[in-house]
């Protein structure tokens, strides 16, 4: 009896150790919507006085993790380019050049990679020393992948992972301007997906999908923590396309403490920004081809609780020293910050909309963007860098002539919230119910004191971007008469704050809701 006891017990053992045998780990580091984020900055949602991300804390985070655990690989979900001005002054290379020493092993492609072109983005593509990935992005009326490049295999630790990058169809005409996406044009990504996991089924043992998708990130001071319903349409593609195991997804800007799990696939993000670097683990068993079990690390990146990446400090300061004399020209002082609001006025988006009808004074209102909006300025001295930063994209004023009903329909879009309410110009009053149904939430709208007139034809100043649908504002092109300044905002607002000695524009009531 003795024997056969010791017997089992070894055999036991014996099954134990091949279990564990079987049981193979993998970290997948992971970060989505970089926007340019070289630098910590401050994220008042966050802390009021700590500093967060920035790439040279990403770097040392990264290679502390692989040194400690060669079984760990770091993946990005899109748009790393525009935000803070290095990206916009050139045009996205002096961030290709910083990525290569974040220690990535794939990265998938975002709508702001086309903020300068489509041609541009295929450019600084081949300067990445590092994956990047997409496979429904075409050159368009042909079969030719705008980057031919729609997954890679990785294997590590006895685990081959296939690695998918797509974008979703309706994100990139959502939120992409487009005159710079005339030659390329999305496909539905579930189709293409389908293609490629069929492709890599006697390849690869997991799964990972890299995709920008869904509804765009709120660009608010506040922030958001809509974790299910900003990540819908990751949840809605996990159950449509079976065979995904992990999910990193960007575009909504939405970190997920806790992963959400559909049709098995794990979903994961974080709140952009560079303000975290999240940390997947996982246990895949062989036998079984599953992952068996997982846990999820997602904490606020504070800036004085990691050392700097020497290398990477020095690659920063590179292209801060280039671009010095034009950044850090003073345009006006500010006693207070100029903050921005997906869901009210701000005083950012005051300041933008005023900007634009200073420039041509003879229209009747001004309206810019909610998410054109990507960065909050200090008290203080104000320079051409912080504008840039604040507004990074080469949007151009467009005169146009609207129909009060059009105008009213345009208005109900920004009050539905899916892309953030408009910022208005001086003389603008909006109000809106959100307890009411979307496309009837405007309960108030006078423009100079006088209640919106459906029949009349009002002259509107935009940028190019919303002037051509651009965040789901379609109606803007019901235009009756549409002419590009070719003048950018930017330009408009450099002149509009040098007028004053001093800059205080404080919150007037223009966009509010009840």
């Amino acid at each position: 009896m003795k024997r056969f006891m010791l017997a089992m017990a070894a055999a036991l053992l014996f099954v134990s150790a091949a279990a564990q045998a079987q049981d193979r780990k993998l970290t997948i580091l992971y970060s989505n919507d970089l926007h340019a984020h070289l630098e910590p900055h401050k994220v008042p949602w966050v802390s009021d006085t700590r500093l967060v991300g920035g790439f040279a804390n990403i770097a040392t985070l990264v290679k502390r993790e692989k040194a400690a655990n060669p079984y760990t690989v770091y993946f990005d979900a899109g748009d790393y380019f525009t935000g803070p001005y290095i990206s916009s002054l050139t045009k996205g290379e002096a961030i290709i050049d910083a990525m290569n020493y974040l220690g990535l092993d794939a990265a998938c492609v975002g709508n702001h990679e086309f903020d300068h072109g489509w041609q541009n983005a295929r450019e600084q593509f081949k300067r990445a020393k590092f994956p990047i990935l997409n496979g429904n992005i075409f050159e368009k009326g042909t079969n030719k992948l705008h980057w031919n490049n729609p997954y890679i295999i990785k294997e590590v630790n006895g685990i081959r992972i296939g690695v998918i990058g797509m974008h979703g169809k309706f994100a990139f005409y959502d939120t992409t301007s487009d005159e710079m996406i005339q030659g390329v044009e999305a496909r539905d990504e579930e189709v293409y997906l389908r293609k490629y996991i069929q492709e890599l089924k006697d390849k690869a043992d997991i799964i990972v999908l890299l995709i920008h998708e869904g509804i765009p990130g709120r660009q608010s001071t506040t922030g958001a923590k809509d974790v299910a319903r900003n990540l819908q349409r990751d949840i809605e593609l996990a159950k449509n396309v079976p065979g995904i195991d992990i999910i990193v997804t960007g575009h909504a800007h939405q970190g997920t403490p806790v992963p959400l799990v559909s049709n098995g696939t794990i979903i994961v993000s974080t709140d952009a920004y560079t303000i975290e670097l999240g940390k997947l683990e996982i246990s895949y068993d062989k036998r079984s081809d599953k992952v068996t079990s997982f846990k999820n690390t997602l904490n606020y990146l504070y800036d004085d609780e990691v050392p700097d990446d020497e290398q990477m400090l020095k690659v920063i300061g590179k292209w801060k020293d280039k671009l010095k004399q034009i950044t850090d020209e003073v345009v006006t002082t500010t006693p207070s910050a100029l903050t921005r609001s997906y869901g009210e006025e701000s005083n950012m988006g005051d300041m933008v909309a005023d900007a634009m009808l200073n420039a041509h004074p003879e229209y009747d209102f001004a309206v810019t963007n909610s998410g054109g909006l990507r960065q909050d300025i200090d008290a203080g001295l104000v320079r051409v860098g912080d504008l840039i930063s604040a507004f990074p994209f080469p949007n151009t004023i467009v005169q146009l002539q609207m129909k009060g009903s059009d105008m009213r329909a345009i208005f109900e879009h920004g009050a539905g919230l899916t892309n953030g309410i408009l910022q208005v110009s001086k003389g603008v009053e909006v109000v809106y119910d959100e307890s009411k149904p979307v496309g009837s939430r405007i309960v108030k709208c006078n423009i100079k004191g006088v209640p919106l007139d459906d029949g009349k034809t009002y002259k509107v100043l935009t940028s190019n971007f919303l002037a051509d649908g651009g965040d789901g504002f379609l109606t803007f092109k019901k235009t009756l008469s549409y002419k590009n300044t070719g003048v950018e905002i930017l330009d408009s607002m450099v002149k509009y704050l040098k007028k004053f000695r001093t800059f205080d524009q404080k919150i007037e009531g223009r966009v509010r809701k009840l």
